[in-house]
């Protein structure tokens, strides 16, 4: 019997809440503005109009460093096929190795030579920590085997392929351009 009494004391209580939902409410008058929510500024355009550096590349972490490596290697591989060297200066002004490259690009574009082959595949990467505004990536990369062949077509220099070429770039952060820039590379 008292089991009984708790039972209905409970649904007096449960329909006595009820009811009061039921009831018309007055709307709540400090609900937030619907003003669109504040936007972070776009990162301005960096790179070859139509290459640029994706954003994901552009953090400046470990992360970003990693993504902004196969951006880089992917951006060789553009230029060696157009062959133009200006973004790679553009990306490694302080690069010794980057600037070689761009220069042999700029000299075979000059002639009217260009390459046939010679991909950069990257097949492993690992970023260290960031220390302030410098990190360096390990990485594995293999190269197809490349001609450097004159504007017939005839080849002037044969490169075999290098399956695993045991790697590094030291990157440096530059606030100027929210980007990271090659200091120093090295392949194979």
């Amino acid at each position: 019997m008292r089991d009984l009494r708790w039972a209905v004391a409970g649904l007096l209580v449960t329909g006595a809440t009820l009811t009061g939902c039921s009831e018309p409410q007055a709307a709540n008058t400090t609900l937030p503005p619907t003003s669109a929510a504040e936007t972070t500024e776009a990162l301005p355009e960096l790179g070859p109009a139509d290459f640029p550096v994706p954003d994901e590349a552009r953090t400046k972490d470990a992360a970003g460093a990693e993504a902004f490596l196969y951006y880089w290697i992917e951006l060789l591989n553009r230029q060696q096929a157009i062959p133009a060297g200006e973004p790679l200066r553009d990306f490694g002004p302080e690069c010794r190795e980057c600037l070689r490259i761009a220069r042999i690009y700029d000299e075979a574009a000059k002639v009217g030579n260009r390459y046939v082959g010679g991909e950069l595949t990257v097949l492993d990467a690992a970023a260290a920590p960031v220390e302030g505004d410098q990190v360096s990536v390990t990485f594995i990369a293999s190269e197809e085997a490349v001609q450097l062949v004159d504007p017939s077509g005839t080849p002037i220099e044969t490169v075999e392929a290098a399956p695993k070429l045991s790697s590094g770039v030291t990157l440096t952060w530059s606030d100027e351009v929210e980007s990271w820039l090659i200091a120093s590379m090295t392949l194979g």
